[in-house]
């Protein structure tokens, strides 16, 4: 049996380990996009959500927030979680504020649940059902002329890395808390709405059904008063 070099069996590893390289590159669909490429797919991505999106981004612009506002009113129709973590109001630059706060009640309008972070975050990343990772240095959520990179990544260790990187899962954990909170008294007081309703239509037909009810109660009294006198009448009479 003819032995091999031990140059032509590091060529053969050097081959394996390319090969092992491009598999393992394939397996995890790494993806890069600009700023032109990243927000149809991204887009995509959102809307083929099943439980969760995470966007972390330290800006929000009114211009974004009204780009988004489709895609998130059908995550809130599906009952999509989506968490936004951004920067709190007062990091911000004073003429930029009334824009930014206009942006953040959209968004909770549209039934995100925005998380604000201080200490000047600056990361950019979105997580969605804890499987696609995106992240790189554009600013999802006010990105509009800028050049910029990101990255897609399909792996479930690395969507959970960066999590924990971010240092998100307490605040995740609270912003459950406080959705539920919210739908339950939403619940509750749709359900008071209603009570209400009915104690309203109740008294508005009470006082008619009263009439009504001693009418007819009145019926019976008034015939055997009649059938009564038409006897005594007869009995006159003979």
């Amino acid at each position: 049996m003819k032995t091999l070099s031990p140059s032509y069996k590091r060529h053969l590893e050097n081959l394996q380990n390319e090969f092992d390289a491009e598999k393992y590159r394939e397996s995890r669909m790494l993806d890069l996009y600009n700023e032109k490429t990243f927000y149809p797919t991204f887009v995509k991505d959102l809307l083929e959500a099943k439980k969760e999106v995470i966007i972390y981004c330290p800006f929000i612009s009114k211009y974004r927030s009204e780009f988004f506002r489709r895609t998130f009113e059908k995550l809130k129709y599906r009952n999509i979680a989506v968490f936004v973590f951004t920067r709190p109001l007062e990091e911000h630059e004073l003429l930029a504020r009334s824009e930014i706060k206009a942006a953040l009640s959209d968004y909770e309008e549209y039934g995100a649940c925005v998380i604000q972070l201080s200490g000047s975050i600056h990361s950019k990343a979105a997580i969605i059902d804890r499987e696609i990772l995106w992240d790189g240095s554009l600013n999802i959520l006010s990105q509009r002329e800028s050049k910029e990179t990101m990255r897609r990544t399909l792996d479930q260790d690395m969507a959970k890395q960066m999590i924990d990187h971010l240092v998100i899962n307490r605040k995740l954990a609270e912003g459950y808390k406080y959705q539920y909170e919210k739908l339950y008294r939403s619940l509750v007081d749709k359900r008071k709405f209603k009570i209400a309703i009915k104690l309203d239509v109740m008294k508005a037909i009470y006082p008619p059904l009263k009439v009504v009810s001693k009418i007819i109660f009145a019926i019976p009294k008034g015939f055997i008063l009649l059938l009564k006198c038409i006897k005594a009448v007869l009995t006159l009479l003979t």
